[in-house]
């Protein structure tokens, strides 16, 4: 009878978990994103590295790392756009999204500053 149990209640379990980490990576890709295009905003580029984003007027204490573990990787080609890629994106399908570009933001180029 435990054994029954324990056959259903240990999937749900890792089904449930790997969910809550697919939720988690998205709200940290947000927030880095979100701090990344103020910081964009008020320099006129995106930042070289992540770091650059700690401790500024843009709001992060510390980068996020995935919950699955590793560091999001982010890349600024000379077009000004910048591309912010979870390493777990791969392992998140199914827990959260449909496919792996899901775990991955472009985030466009700035514009110039219109105002006077």
């Amino acid at each position: 009878m435990l054994a029954v149990l324990a056959a259903v209640a240990i999937p749900l379990y890792i089904s449930q978990r790997k969910s809550a980490a697919g939720r988690a990576c998205k709200a940290n890709l947000a927030a880095i994103a979100s701090a990344a295009s103020a910081y964009a905003l008020r320099t006129g580029s995106y930042p070289a590295a992540l770091s650059s984003l700690v401790g500024a007027s843009e709001g992060l204490t510390e980068i996020p790392r995935c919950p699955l573990g590793g560091a999001y990787t982010w890349a600024v080609p000379t077009s000004g756009t910048a591309t912010l890629t979870c390493p777990n994106n791969a392992t998140h399908v199914g827990y959260g999204g449909t496919a792996s570009t899901d775990w991955i933001k472009t985030l466009a180029a700035p514009g110039p500053d219109t105002l006077p």
